[in-house]
């Protein structure tokens, strides 16, 4: 089965502390982040209770508006308590959040949005200070990116804000719709998800409800490349998490899916190709989270190809542990050229990243020999129990201690 969606579950969580009841989150994924950001909402004041991938929120107790613990500073996705506190509150208190080094991802467009919507912040070195001297109002806010938490963290400000928001050139990414689809249940006004101008209706309260997580497409797509690149099938308890561009790229690799009821088969039917040019992007352009799966899939495919990376810049220092392993790849800037080869070799390699370790996974899996992942705490974010499952499907790999 396909975890819950790690992209999907923290704006949820997050979301859960506007909600005056209980709510209820099953499929949520077992993973480090989630963890985390769990522990966040305690420190909140809000009460939590894990039962395997079910996991209760219960808002009533959250009073807290102080949140400077070395756990932001791990998580990226903390960044979204600051529009729960700051619709429930008028203010919050924040360290800068942190996450995985893969580029710059500042959160000006974030601050932005929040001054626009009347919160006064203060910025020092290590935190940021936010507070409304007005109740936080409706603004019309044009994003110069279409940035997923920006677009998160305003919509859930908005939610509980004194007249309209209408956010333009927002994100469309599968994760927004899920987010807005679960605020509408619990009562918020929200319309346009999923296009690029999304209005929210700011509602005086909303009520807790029972939620399943989403399926988690990038998991579903780390799956396919190990088939594209090792062959065989594979059959996963799924919906079809395909979009658009990943299922052009699956066929083009030689792959093939069928689906049945609540199943999804995804088979190696023809050898890889290579793929002229792909260039990274947001929704409905390819994900910057596959481009780390895809590489050492092209690293042995039949022919030239390029990837331009045009979200974040340090996704391709994966390429310099894919050369350990044989991969004839170069890259200038933000754009690399994969040469196929016929095989890769075994070394000893280091996950910089959540995705680039599940990457390395992909290439050790197709490689000759043995591979070391070092840091592979790194893929635990994101993965739930990734070890144990690739070697449900025939290969072999183990944890070290």
């Amino acid at each position: 089965m396909v975890q819950g969606s790690k992209n999907a579950a923290l704006p949820l969580i997050a979301a859960a502390l506007l909600c005056g009841e209980q709510t209820m989150l099953t499929n949520c994924p077992q993973i480090h982040d989630v963890e985390v950001m769990l522990s966040l909402v305690e420190e909140l004041g809000g009460s939590v209770l894990v039962e395997g991938h079910q996991v209760m929120i219960d808002s009533h107790t959250f009073d807290k508006t102080v949140i400077c613990q070395d756990a932001v500073k791990e998580l990226r996705a903390s960044v979204l308590l600051m529009g729960a506190c700051l619709a429930k509150f008028g203010e919050v208190t924040i360290s800068y959040p942190g996450g995985c080094s893969i580029g710059k991802r500042p959160i000006d467009f974030h601050i932005h949005a929040f001054q626009k919507m009347g919160a006064e912040i203060v910025e020092e070195e290590d935190k940021m200070f936010c507070r409304c001297i007005t109740p936080l109002h409706g603004a019309h806010i044009q994003l110069p990116f279409p940035s997923v938490g920006a677009t998160e963290n305003i919509i859930l400000a908005a939610s509980l804000a004194e007249g309209e928001t209408i956010i333009g050139n927002a994100a469309r990414e599968p994760e927004i719709v899920e987010l807005c689809r679960f605020l509408k249940v619990a009562g918020a006004k929200i319309f346009g998800e999923g296009t690029r101008r999304i209005r929210i209706v700011g509602q005086k309260k909303l009520c807790g409800v029972p939620w399943t997580v989403c399926g988690d497409r990038i998991v579903f797509f780390t799956f396919a490349m190990l088939v594209a690149g090792c062959g065989g099938s594979l059959t996963l308890r799924s919906e079809d998490l395909f979009g658009e561009k990943e299922r052009e790229i699956w066929h083009c690799l030689g792959g093939e899916e069928t689906r049945e009821k609540h199943y999804v088969r995804l088979e190696k039917k023809r050898p890889a190709k290579a793929i002229s040019y792909v260039a990274t992007g947001p929704y409905p352009a390819f994900p910057t989270d596959d481009q780390s799966l895809l590489l050492p899939v092209l690293a042995k495919a039949n022919g030239v190809s390029t990837i331009e990376e045009k979200v974040f810049e340090n996704r391709f220092r994966l390429i310099g542990q894919l050369h350990k392993m044989g991969a004839n790849i170069d890259f200038v800037s933000n754009r690399a050229r994969i040469i196929g080869v016929t095989k890769l070799h075994g070394a000893n390699v280091v996950a910089w990243d959540l995705r680039s370790g599940a990457g390395l996974v992909v290439a050790a899996a197709m490689a000759d020999g043995k591979t070391r992942i070092e840091q592979e705490n790194l893929i635990e974010r994101g993965y739930e129990n990734l070890v144990s499952r690739v070697s449900e499907i025939g290969i072999r790999a183990k944890k070290c201690l």
